[in-house]
């Protein structure tokens, strides 16, 4: 009777132990998941991508690129266009800051390349320069006119036309005298603010009606005037 209450002891005691094995090899296999699962580092969060592949930075938005300079777009305020031949034939001529040397008083305009009044015709030549005369970074132009009276004269003469935004505005003049077509007007960039004219002349005996020489000479814009620097001629022969 005692030995069967000892074996029933026994037992008991054995299954106990086995319930408690079983419990701590459970809490053992989720401990290690815990720990696997714990050491893992989190992936990072897929950060957005600008159109050309570079990645933004912190909120994941496209990054912004810088914007293009207005004043070096086409027609912005940093770009004025050169003035053109065409322009100046329908260009100011004459103002209250400007009164050309061979032209009646008050204010001349030209009209399709002309003005007329007073007696006076005004037409402006074909020979034109287009360049820097007067130090901006806007090319300015250079024109040949003749101015004929009542009489037999026919004068020329040359007007510099200041680039106003893209507006021809006249700046300078000087005169070439009677009867001494242009030939050509060039304006250097080397050096800057030059015009180099061409036209017919003749020597200070030679009558008034002929052309002997044909003169090269250098003009800049000092205050309203085209000043001569200097000239050369060489025999003419028409």
């Amino acid at each position: 009777m005692n030995r069967s209450r000892g074996w029933t002891r026994r037992g008991a005691w054995l299954i106990a132990s086995a319930v408690l094995a079983s419990a701590a090899v459970g809490c053992k296999d989720t401990g290690d998941a815990g720990e696997s699962a714990g050491s893992k580092p989190p992936e990072p969060a897929a950060s957005a991508e600008t159109p050309d592949g570079d990645q933004s930075k912190g909120d994941g938005k496209e990054s912004a690129k810088p914007s293009q300079d207005a004043s070096k777009k086409p027609g912005g305020s940093g770009s004025t266009g050169a003035l053109t031949c065409d322009q100046l034939r329908n260009a100011e001529l004459q103002n209250s800051a400007l009164r050309l040397p061979d032209a009646p008083e008050g204010t001349i305009a030209l009209t399709d390349g002309r003005w007329e009044g007073d007696g006076v015709v005004i037409e402006l030549q074909p020979q034109c320069g287009i360049g820097d005369m007067t130090g901006d970074p806007a090319a300015d132009a250079v024109g040949a006119i003749q101015v004929t009276t009542g009489g037999t004269g026919r004068f020329y003469g040359l007007v510099t036309w200041r680039n106003d935004a893209g507006t021809p505005v006249p700046a300078a003049a000087a005169s070439l005298g009677d009867r001494t077509p242009v030939v050509s007007v060039d304006i250097s960039s080397a050096p800057p603010k030059q015009a180099t004219v061409v036209y017919l002349t003749r020597g200070d005996s030679d009558p008034a009606a002929v052309v002997t020489l044909r003169r090269t000479a250098v003009y800049q814009v000092t205050g309203p005037a085209m000043v001569e620097l200097h000239h050369s001629d060489a025999p003419y022969t028409p």
